[in-house]
């Protein structure tokens, strides 16, 4: 089963989407981007509860 993240789910005008099976990758993927581009940090829990199935 897939998982999404959104930054516009997270109230973030920006257009990033992931989607993955990985869920490490995805956590990796997204804590990257929300601090190279948003510079904010997420935790595994906060991601966690930001994704959705897909």
């Amino acid at each position: 089963m897939a998982r999404e993240v959104t930054c516009r789910d997270a109230g973030y005008d920006c257009d990033f989407v992931i989607r993955s099976e990985n869920e490490d990758e995805l956590i990796k993927f997204v804590q990257e981007h929300a601090k190279q581009t948003h510079d904010a940090d997420m935790s595994s829990a906060d991601i966690r509860n930001a994704w959705k199935t897909v």
